[in-house]
């Protein structure tokens, strides 16, 4: 009979395991720790140079205004003309169109302290007043300490449309207030400034005042209207405010933002830009592209692992359960096999017989023919024993020169008769060995297991009856005549 022992060891499992939690926490180390220095470097390097640059593309495209408003506050024909009580009009009408000409302004603008007239580049719109709210800017710019202001509000020409204007303060050589002068840009111009930005930065760029207030934003803004009230950003908000500028970072919403701050003091106003800390697509991909070769190197080094261990685990067990030199089972196989046998016919109480077979005067043999001549003749005689066994039975290796037999399904009777065949073809088969005059033969003990005995017991009973075989001048098959009062 052949038997297979299948041993599953967890050695692959723990393998796999071990490859698998090895190559996922490299990966993700690697991806925790690019995404990381990638962050880290937007937060010291990209973000500051974001800044700065936007920064002086504010200077050079809001600041232009400001330094216009500037000169024409200090414009010798503007104080000699209002010196002169504001005569001949049109001179400054023409004055505010060759500036809004020039500077390529939306507007331009003077408020006279002495007469309220409101002057624009097509004539005197209408005259300020404290008790209409839209001259409000007008006098607020009046009062306040600073030379210049600047302020989103309704163009008073056209209704329609909300423009940034510079207001600046007019005064004589004495310091008295003469009114204002300034220009306006058209609002969506300078969102369109700052949709650049963000487009070519990838930032969020906005403007704040002192107060938090957002002054200025593009059209893709998603934040609340002041930064005072903005989760997370607010527990930050004085600390922005109160510096000239600065990194910072807060969480919302289990985000985390960067954030880079700058004051203009020409506009009076903090510039922001923001930055949402994210997984860039690039490395995002590589950590999936390092995730698949894992798994499959995974894969492979396991088939690679399956098909090698396989081998050299079939081969162990081979070589564990099988005698090398007669293909039998091996006597730490067979004496599994025997308490399993023993243990399945006391269940279903069925008979089991054990035969014992010993090769009478071996010993001369291999002492007058050499080790290869007895080897011969043991496989030879493995042969013959296999071939007069059923399927079911087990043929082991014992000894030297003894093989033991397990016949289930097989009582006493029926294992003599089995011994006694194997016992005439060992004797007629050998008579010689590689012509060498042998005359080979062997001695059989036959024994029937008995409900409860232990296979010590039966071994015992089956070698007695090997014994008086052997007694007999060889050659024998002999049976055991008791039955065992031992039980386990």
């Amino acid at each position: 009979m052949k038997q297979t022992f299948k041993r599953k060891p967890p050695f692959i499992l723990i393998s796999s395991c071990l490859l698998i939690i090895a190559f996922t926490a490299i990966s993700l180390i690697s991806y925790y720790v690019a995404n990381r220095s990638l962050n880290q470097h937007i937060k010291t390097n990209t973000l500051p140079l974001t800044s700065d640059n936007i920064y002086s593309e504010v200077q050079r495209d809001l600041l232009q205004p400001i330094l216009v408003s500037s000169l024409m506050a200090q414009d010798t024909f503007v104080h000699n003309w209002i010196d002169t009580g504001e005569q001949q009009p049109e001179q400054m009408y023409r004055y505010l169109k060759s500036i809004q000409d020039r500077y390529n302004a939306i507007t331009t603008f003077f408020v006279s302290e002495q007469t309220s007239n409101y002057y624009h580049s097509s004539g005197i719109i209408k005259q300020v007043s404290a008790e209409d709210p839209a001259d409000n800017w007008y006098f607020t710019t009046r009062n306040l300490e600073v030379e210049f202001d600047i302020n989103l509000d309704l163009d008073t020409v056209d209704s329609s449309s909300t423009n940034l204007f510079v207001n600046h303060k007019v005064k004589d050589q004495q310091g008295n207030f003469l009114g204002i002068i300034g220009v306006g840009l058209a609002s969506h111009t300078l969102k369109e400034l700052i949709e650049d930005y963000q487009q070519r930065f990838g930032r969020q760029v906005y403007f704040i005042d002192r107060l938090g207030k957002v002054a200025l934003q593009g059209s893709k803004y998603n934040g609340t209207e002041n930064i005072h009230q903005a989760e997370g950003l607010r527990d930050i908000a004085s600390v922005i405010l109160t510096t000239r500028g600065g990194s910072f970072s807060y969480s919302s919403n289990n985000q985390q933002y960067l954030i880079k701050s700058r004051f203009i003091p020409e506009l009076d106003w903090y510039l922001i830009v923001e930055h949402k800390e994210h997984s860039e697509v690039l490395i995002t991909k590589t950590l999936w592209v390092n995730l698949s070769i894992s798994l499959l190197v995974t894969l492979l080094v396991l088939l690679l692992l399956y098909y090698t261990l396989g081998g050299y685990q079939r081969r162990l067990e081979y070589m564990a359960n099988t005698d090398p030199l007669t293909g039998t089972a091996s006597r730490y196989a067979f004496e599994s096999i025997f308490e399993q046998i023993l243990s399945f016919a006391q269940r279903e109480q069925h008979p089991v017989s054990t035969i014992l077979v010993d090769i009478d005067h071996f010993k001369k043999v291999n002492d007058n023919h050499g080790h290869l001549v007895g080897d011969k003749v043991l496989s030879r005689i493995a042969n013959i024993l296999t071939d007069n066994l059923r399927q079911s039975d087990t043929l082991c290796r014992w000894g030297g020169d003894e093989f033991l037999i397990v016949l289930p399904h097989c009582n006493q009777a029926e294992a003599r008769q089995v011994a006694e065949k194997m016992r005439q073809q060992i004797e007629n088969s050998l008579p010689s060995v590689d012509n060498l005059n042998l005359k080979i033969t062997a001695s059989f003990g036959v024994a029937e297991y008995s409900n409860n005995e232990s296979s010590a017991n039966l071994f015992s009973r089956t070698d007695k009856a090997l014994y008086r075989a052997k007694a007999k001048s060889r050659n024998q098959v002999e049976c055991t005549t008791n039955i065992p009062t031992e039980t386990v």
